[in-house]
Parts: structure tokens; C-alpha cells; sequence
């Protein structure tokens, strides 16, 4: 079954930026230097011939596969632009700037996540509760997106594919924050099937 992470990243934030109304000034200063969007860039062409999984390795904490698991990305400004480099590589067109700037600009005061978590029943996703806690602290995120349904992979296990969002105000660059998911993994209410996924990410390691 694939567990492209992904998949749902572009269409979701090609959708958002449409329906976005309150669109930042134009000349609002990036999160990321000119260089690193630079680096970032030749990143997605020199590794567009990976999958998806593959690309996003290393900003992602995979728990494994099964029910009551999961796996999550941190989707950086460093990484959107790598993946919008390398759909436009792969598909031989050049980089839309101004779309990859209104992008990185929306998510400019949220940590952001995409999720898979994997379950019984379709739609075992209602049930998730999503945290973030760092120094002690803990935060409801600040937009959430997750499918009314869950879609069905390979032994029966269905596979839930969202995004999270949490303002990142006063969270500094260099914590480790934990993303802590709780959800049932089928649906029931009698029985207690809560499951618990928690993902650590250093800050300070990602581009």
C-alpha cells in the first residue's frame, strides 16, 4: 500500500491558496532566505526521480504500519519549495514563484504537519485528538483538516491522510516539540480502543 504522505500536500495548498481571502502583502518578508529557497530548489530537481515517501524521509517520523499507528511530516518552507520544485522539474515547467512565495507565506506563523494514521473502521478518523506540547506547554492546533473517510489499504487496514496546523508563536527554532495524536482506532462505544501516537521533532534539525 503506497503511504505517499504527500499526496494530499499539493492539492490541499493549491485549494487553500485559492480560497484564501486575506492574501499578505506582497512585499511581507519570507521565513527563508533567497539562498536556501536556492538550495531548496536544486534539491527537488537533483532528487525528482525519488517517490514521494522517499523525498520527504528525512522531515518525517514513521511509527510503522498496522492499526493504532502512523507516520507524520513536518512540512517546513525548506521542503514545500523542494516539492513544488520537484513537480515542476518532473513535469518540465518552470517553478511558479509567486505561488511558491504566497505558500510559504501562509504557513509563515504555524508549525505544520501532515499525518497518517492507520485504523479499522472508515471512519475512525472522527475521533482524533491532536496536541502539540514543548517546555512543559501544550497547544490545540490552529487548523486541522481530516477526511470523513478513511481510505482502505492493503490487509483491511484504513489509512487516514490530514494536516494540522499550530500558530508557532513563542515556540522557539531550536525546541523539541512532540505531536501527540489520540484516536480510536475503530469505532465502538462501548469499548475503550484509544491508541496514542506521539512524534519528537527537534526543531533545529530541519531545514
Amino acid at each position: 500500500m503506497s503511504r505517499k504522505i504527500t499526496l494530499g500536500l499539493l492539492a490541499i495548498i493549491l485549494l487553500c491558496s485559492g480560497c484564501n481571502k486575506g492574501q499578505k502583502n506582497k512585499t511581507a518578508t519570507l521565513p527563508i532566505s533567497e539562498s536556501v529557497i536556492n538550495e531548496a530548489i536544486e534539491y527537488g530537481i537533483n532528487n525528482s526521480e525519488q517517490s514521494n515517501t522517499e523525498f520527504v524521509s528525512d522531515w518525517t517520523i514513521n511509527l510503522g504500519y498496522g492499526q493504532g499507528k502512523g507516520n507524520v511530516t513536518i512540512i517546513t518552507p525548506f521542503l514545500t519549495t523542494a516539492l513544488l520544485s520537484k513537480q515542476a522539474h518532473t513535469q518540465r515547467q518552470k517553478l511558479n514563484r509567486s505561488l511558491l512565495e504566497k505558500l510559504i507565506l501562509e504557513d509563515a506563523d504555524f508549525i505544520v504537519f501532515e499525518f497518517i494514521l492507520f485504523g479499522d473502521s472508515p471512519q475512525f478518523g472522527k475521533s482524533a485528538e491532536f496536541t502539540l506540547k514543548y517546555d512543559n506547554k501544550e497547544m490545540k492546533p490552529a487548523y486541522k483538516f481530516t477526511p470523513s473517510y478513511a481510505e482502505m489499504g492493503r490487509d483491511y487496514v484504513q489509512t487516514l491522510k490530514g494536516k494540522v496546523k499550530f500558530s508557532k508563536e513563542d515556540i522557539p527554532d531550536n525546541t523539541k516539540v512532540v505531536l501527540e495524536i489520540l484516536f480510536n482506532v475503530f469505532e465502538s462505544p462501548i469499548i475503550q480502543n484509544k491508541h496514542l501516537c506521539k512524534f519528537e521533532f527537534d526543531l533545529s534539525k530541519y531545514k
